[in-house]
């Protein structure tokens, strides 16, 4: 499948403006189509990973982090000077996530005795 950056960077703008008007369901949804085509560039990533924490949405904020790493993985391999700062700010995110939601599940399991 043949990438048009253009239009992967004309989506993070839309992204933008919808995000600034609280359209944040056609934010998303940009943002998703980069992230599906596994955009180079962190702006989907942190706008997806901070929208879905914003919504409690622990479960698609770790799938994001975790699609983040696997291309910032690939950024530094390809030796570009911002890949590997990035790479270690998403496996922080990442690892709050995952705190966050072992959290909410042992809440959730005391809950129920």
């Amino acid at each position: 499948m043949e990438i048009n950056e253009n239009l992967q960077i004309e989506r993070n703008l839309k992204g933008t403006e919808f995000e600034k008007t609280g359209d944040l369901e056609n934010a998303i949804e940009l943002y998703e189509a980069n992230v599906e085509e596994n955009f180079k560039g962190n702006h989907p990533y942190d706008r997806l990973a901070t929208i879905y924490k914003n919504q409690n949405d622990i479960d698609n904020e770790i799938r994001v982090l975790e699609k983040a790493i696997v291309i910032y993985e690939i950024i530094t391999i390809e030796d570009r000077i911002e890949g590997m700062p990035k790479l270690f700010r998403f496996k922080n995110r990442l690892e709050k996530a995952l705190q966050t939601k072992t959290l909410l599940l042992k809440q959730k399991k005391s809950k129920l005795k």
